[in-house]
């Protein structure tokens, strides 16, 4: 899963964003009424609040769907059937390139003649996945060239010439 590319439904990040939102409005609004309840000596007023927020805090957090398994371990398996409802791949490791002449995705579009069986979306989803995936490669090649670049100058500056017959 490490460095994995994933895109997310509008509704569901909103939701995401909303749902946290509203725990923060949650949290906030605890504290003030346990605070009130507590300056007015009223210990037992601020149990009964904080018994009513625990149990809005257990209904926010059902509504989210992360598994108890998640919660528990920590391990991102366990999030499986949420990541598979929520997510879209950026791309597929067995995908092609796309261009136009190695049977990629400008040919799909000609074989299934667009009849509505595969959305415009899919289609640009799918190119999405295929421009991240050449950025994340002229990131690494770019990452190499300033490791080799540093090298290089390591070199020269140790007073080392280059290995080649036209160095002088």
């Amino acid at each position: 899963m490490d460095n994995e590319i994933y895109l997310i439904h509008l509704d569901d990040y909103l939701s995401h964003i909303d749902g946290k939102l509203e725990m923060y409005d949650l949290l906030l609004e605890l504290v003030r009424s346990v605070r009130k309840d507590l300056e007015a000596g009223e210990p037992s007023q601020a149990m009964r609040t904080l018994c009513a927020y625990e149990q809005q805090a257990h209904e926010l957090y059902e509504s989210w769907d992360i598994s108890d398994a998640y919660a528990e371990s920590g391990d991102p398996d366990d999030l499986a059937q949420l990541m598979e409802d929520e997510l879209l791949p950026a791309w597929d490791e067995d995908e092609d390139t796309g261009t136009e002449n190695d049977g990629g995705m400008a040919d799909d579009m000609e074989d299934d003649g667009m009849n509505g069986e595969t959305s415009a979306a899919a289609y640009l989803l799918r190119a999405v996945g295929q421009l991240n995936r050449v950025t994340a490669n002229i990131l690494e090649i770019t990452k190499a060239m300033v490791v080799y670049e540093n090298a290089i100058d390591r070199i020269l500056n140790n007073g080392e010439m280059p290995e080649n017959d036209c160095a002088d």
